[in-house]
């Protein structure tokens, strides 16, 4: 689902903190991910099975590698908007 003008996007505070923690490499990969978020938050990303329902994730590219670097984001169709819920970083 494709719209002319770009979603919004925002952070939660886990999501805040995730960034504010992250490597300079991964805050880079993050940043740019929010700009395809902002595109079209509904190709990015992957629906992940959670409880409540709407949450998707995607895995990054950090430094032109798969890395274990994933943001979790829900979709807010009424707000146009797409919260960034974690970013999640492994070792």
């Amino acid at each position: 689902m494709t719209y002319d003008a770009p979603w919004s996007v925002v952070y939660s505070e886990t999501g805040r903190a995730g960034l504010a923690t992250a490597t300079t490499e991964e805050r880079a990969a993050v940043l740019a991910f929010e700009k395809l978020l902002a595109q079209d938050p509904y190709s990015q990303g992957e629906l992940y099975p959670d409880r409540v329902g709407g949450l998707y994730t995607a895995l990054l590219t950090v430094a032109d590698r798969l890395a274990w670097t994933s943001v979790l984001y829900r979709i807010d169709e009424a707000r146009h908007e797409v919260l960034i819920v974690a970013i999640v970083s492994g070792p």
